[in-house]
């Protein structure tokens, strides 16, 4: 093969000393990409390679080149003429004592590369939002009854290998109903979002709380007894006087409780079973004047 047709290769064509590293010799588009007039001697592999990449080709590439006489899609660090910092792909082939080099600059694929990571890592930030948005309800932000049911139920896998005690807290707006007709549900939904405020602001970050449907919401309290549940409520009717309501008025709530006894836990309808005790207890607690918290033993 000619100059000629050696000059034809759109990559990098070289030769060079597997001892001294000098240039022997290259095809045009290597004396263009690394700023060569002439191939004198006084150009070597150490001046077109990165550090790191010099450091891997001493260490680890030469080894192999002696043992095997080739190495095939090497990834290395070029450096242009001008400083330039390019990522390359190189076969490399001992023949006695030269070693000739196949090197293609590899910045596209490179670019395409990151291009494809960033955008695998986009989709998955958007899947992962939309899975986050799915477990939401989108008026309040809090868990929606999908959510914490599914979350729930792996809360009771973990307490039958472990129990710990749990509670269910049933929460329901008093007279929401006169509320939505006479401010409208636009006002209606603004008691609906300070009431979700509220349950967050109380309790701690190993509960769940979730809205349950129109003006229910249902608190999961995690290792939390009778006692702590009822001292939970009372926070939770403190805090909800002081969202007020016109004329004067302000916003209560009525609780319902149920405590997950661990000889129920095995029992396959615990969650169905326990959410009807607390909606009972909150039954009991609006028949009972409202504004009340009620467990039902």
């Amino acid at each position: 093969m000619n100059q000629v047709e050696f000059d034809h290769f759109p990559c990098l064509l070289l030769v060079s000393h597997i001892e001294t590293t000098h240039l022997l010799t290259c095809n045009t588009y290597a004396e263009s990409f690394l700023g060569l007039q002439s191939i004198d001697g006084s150009f070597g592999i150490n001046d077109m390679l990165s550090k790191a990449s010099l450091i891997f080709y001493e260490s680890y590439l030469k080894p192999i080149l002696l043992s095997n006489g080739m190495c095939k899609e090497v990834q290395l660090t070029l450096l242009t003429h001008t400083g330039e910092r390019v990522p390359a792909v190189a076969h490399i082939t001992l023949k006695e004592a030269a070693l000739y080099w196949a090197i293609y600059p590899a910045q596209e694929r490179d670019k395409l590369y990151q291009e494809l990571v960033s955008a695998r890592e986009n989709l998955e930030a958007k899947t992962e939002e939309l899975t986050r948005l799915t477990r939401l309800d989108p008026l309040t932000s809090l868990l929606n009854r999908r959510a914490l049911t599914a979350d729930l139920n792996k809360i009771i896998t973990l307490i039958k290998r472990k129990y710990v005690p749990l509670c269910l807290v049933l929460i329901d707006i008093d007279f929401f109903k006169p509320i939505n007709d006479n401010f409208g549900h636009e006002y209606g939904d603004e008691v609906l979002i300070k009431l979700a405020a509220v349950l967050k602001g109380v309790v701690r970050e190993s509960d769940l709380v979730a809205r349950w449907g129109g003006e229910e919401f249902l608190l999961v309290l995690y290792n939390a007894n009778v006692d702590d549940a009822f001292f939970y409520c009372d926070r939770i009717h403190e805090a909800v006087r002081d969202i007020d309501l016109p004329d004067n008025k302000h916003l209560t709530v009525s609780i319902g409780i149920a405590n997950v006894k661990q000889e129920d836990i095995s029992d396959s309808e615990v969650i169905s079973k326990n959410i009807h005790v607390a909606d009972s207890a909150l039954y009991i607690a609006k028949k009972s004047g409202r504004n009340q918290t009620q467990l039902v033993s």
